[in-house]
């Protein structure tokens, strides 16, 4: 490791980032502490709040962060045109990204901001970049319903999937789960989008 003095404040970010990272990936949002991140990178404590107000701050950038990597992920298995089977494909990503990244999503439930703490606005623009993704695709599948409905008909979407994911984070991921769980999002997708459709004929 580098000494101390050769790494910007930036860089220390990152460091600090991608440590508790990798500890919430391995051990889950609960073996996260700040101890351990600064025995990970060979900082001092205080040098992490130095780059973070607090570890409130540290746990939304963490989020921050995974949101991101959700949307890259579902941008990366989007098909070009826009059909009912896109959908289902996203849905199915959206779980897929789930089990390759247990902890870091099921932080974004674990973690509550302290009470009566503001959530940051970029937080909230990070957040909201999923249910964009599924607002869009819904909006060129389907432009008879109004704009309200769209927004409303996404996020309901949004949390019926997430609903499935949570249901395989609480049980043994198994290869048998994971396919049930895959075949849940298939129904899913399917009877909501067919009954969605229908709605604006």
């Amino acid at each position: 490791m580098a000494r101390r003095s050769e790494h910007s404040q930036k860089e220390i970010k990152q460091m600090v980032l991608q440590a508790a990272e990798g500890i919430i990936h391995e051990q889950g949002f609960s073996a996260l502490k700040v101890r351990k991140i600064a025995a990970d990178i060979g900082y001092t404590v205080g040098s992490i709040y130095m780059v973070f107000a607090n570890m409130n701050d540290l746990n939304m950038h963490i989020k921050a962060r995974t949101w991101q990597k959700l949307q890259v992920y579902l941008e990366q298995n989007l098909d070009e045109s826009v059909t009912l089977a896109t959908i289902e494909q996203s849905a199915i990503a959206y779980l897929d990204f789930t089990v390759l990244n247990k902890g870091l999503w099921c932080m974004l439930f674990e973690h509550q901001p302290l009470m009566g703490e503001a959530i940051p606005d970029w937080y909230l623009q990070q957040s909201n970049q999923v249910f964009e993704f599924f607002y869009v695709l819904l909006r060129q599948l389907n432009s008879r319903h109004s704009d309200e409905q769209v927004q409303l008909a996404a996020q309901t979407l949004i949390k019926a999937v997430q609903g499935v994911c949570m249901q395989l984070m609480i049980q043994q991921q198994s290869t048998e789960n994971i396919k049930l769980a895959r075949a849940d999002i298939v129904l899913l997708v399917g009877c909501f989008m067919r009954g969605w459709i229908k709605g604006a004929d």
